[in-house]
């Protein structure tokens, strides 16, 4: 027995102290062994790591602790007694990530319940074909070294899109940020106008004050109220606006957009307020058609940045649908890895009228409604599925344009038939029934073609 104990002793003294990189997550995804091999791979001790929670999400700074355990956390099919191979970029403590695969078995009891997870770090060139990489893992990857990318380009990790749209608003987003001049956003309904606007106010100059959104749709009156208030804290020295965005600009009441321009003209200046606005149309047309205050417009449009539908820009929608996936895994007891193939299908069908935002919020609900690691079209929301069903059907055939001529004899001929046939052939009840004389009965037959079925002389019965 003794000898055993020894033997148990040298094989953990090994497997800590070894070249290979390992790593252990207990069954709530915690840390529990962090070896030397790894600790000289990254950088990282185990001391700084262990006890800590892996969420299966991505993080868009390699360099921090947060990005290795996000990049250490095994798909979430590997809970359900699944091996699993994983391409990463490993986050390093002091140098940029390196190119690495992840193997991942389960551990389970006699009972089959995965109790803790190995991990395995190897060269890339050492994979083996046995186990192929899902397509969710493979976006899971991608998506970690896009919001890197854009971290690094772009000064920002809360970006998520790699359309040519997406990429010029980022690159004005960083060009504008450092600035204190208004910025127009322009974009339907749940673009993501409101979360770009945070994004430039954080980054900017006065991003340690608040960010204060006001819905241009309300009464003049309410909204000349919050100017005030917004006024007033900056007098009292209190916690105060940085940034004021005034969404849906373009329905401010007009009384409101004269007001406005005065208080951007007294207060935006001498109180060091920034002003960002959203709107879901262009405005100079608003202004060319007198609906909107030409000096407002030109107050409000230093510079535009425009947000094209997510219908316009498809191929936003793998990054962002993958990263609310895993926005949503964060601290969570369940993890989801992303959607099956038929889900995939049915998204890039659907034509988003709710853009962004709507995305999102079929992530969340179908996401509530999966018990497993990938989101089925089962999971989807009731709504979603009619809204594909409504979208891919073809539209009512309209009816062929005829000669006006045409159409009145064709409906006159059937409505003179039907009352002959109600009335028997009877044409003095006929003419009745029509509502005209029996002579013009006659003389309307003969005009259609309409054969007379009974020329004999006819009595109205008694």
């Amino acid at each position: 027995m003794p000898k055993r104990a020894r033997t148990t002793r040298r094989l953990e003294v090994w497997l800590k102290d070894t070249d290979l990189a390992l790593f252990v997550l207990n069954a709530q995804r915690r840390l529990v062994f962090f070896n030397r091999g790894i600790e000289r791979l990254t950088g990282w001790s185990a001391a700084d790591l262990l006890g800590q929670k892996c969420d299966y999400v991505t993080e868009p700074d390699s360099q921090t602790s947060a990005a290795l355990l996000a990049a250490l956390a095994p798909p979430p099919g590997t809970w359900t007694g699944k091996p699993y191979q994983a391409p990463v970029n490993l986050p390093r403590r002091s140098d940029s990530p390196l190119p690495r695969l992840l193997h991942f078995f389960p551990l389970a009891d006699t009972d089959q319940d995965v109790k803790a997870i190995l991990g395995v770090v190897v060269d890339v060139p050492e994979m083996p074909a046995s186990l192929p990489v899902p397509a969710a893992q493979q976006l899971h990857a991608e998506l970690a070294v896009l919001r890197q990318s854009i971290r690094r380009h772009y000064g920002e990790g809360n970006l998520v899109g790699k359309s040519m749209s997406s990429r010029r608003a980022f690159e004005q987003i960083r060009l504008a940020q450092s600035s204190m001049s208004p910025v127009l956003f322009v974009g339907e309904t749940g673009s993501g106008k409101q979360h770009l606007a945070r994004v430039m106010h954080y980054q900017g100059p006065l991003g340690k004050r608040a960010f204060v959104p006001l819905d241009c749709r309300g009464s003049s009156q309410d909204l000349e109220q919050t100017l005030e208030r917004i006024r007033e804290d900056h007098q009292a020295d209190a916690l105060c606006a940085g940034t004021v965005y005034f969404e849906q600009i373009d329905s401010a009441p007009a009384d409101f957009q004269r007001i406005l321009v005065e208080w951007m003209k007294q207060d935006v200046g001498s109180r060091a307020v920034r002003v960002l606005a959203g709107s879901t149309r262009p405005l100079k047309p608003l202004v060319e058609s007198d609906q909107f205050s030409r000096e407002l417009y030109f107050a409000l449009t230093p510079l535009t940045v425009e947000l094209p539908p997510l219908r316009e820009r498809m191929e936003d929608l793998e990054p962002l649908a993958q990263h609310f996936v895993e926005e949503l895994n964060r601290e969570a007891t369940s993890q989801v890895g992303g959607l099956s193939d038929d889900v995939w299908r049915q998204f890039r069908r659907y034509n988003w009228p709710g853009n962004v935002a709507e995305l999102r919020q079929v992530i969340q609900e179908a996401r509530a409604n999966c018990p497993g690691p990938i989101i089925s079209p089962d999971h989807l929301p009731f709504r979603f599925r009619t809204g594909v069903t409504a979208q891919t059907m073809e539209p009512a055939q309209r009816p062929r344009i005829v000669s006006l001529d045409q159409f009145l004899e064709q409906v006159e001929r059937e409505q003179i038939e039907q009352a002959l046939s109600e009335c028997r052939d009877n044409k003095a009840r006929a003419a009745e029934l029509l509502g005209i004389t029996r002579p013009r009965l006659y003389r309307r037959m003969e005009v259609l073609g309409i054969i007379d079925p009974s020329p004999t002389e006819e009595t109205p019965p008694t």
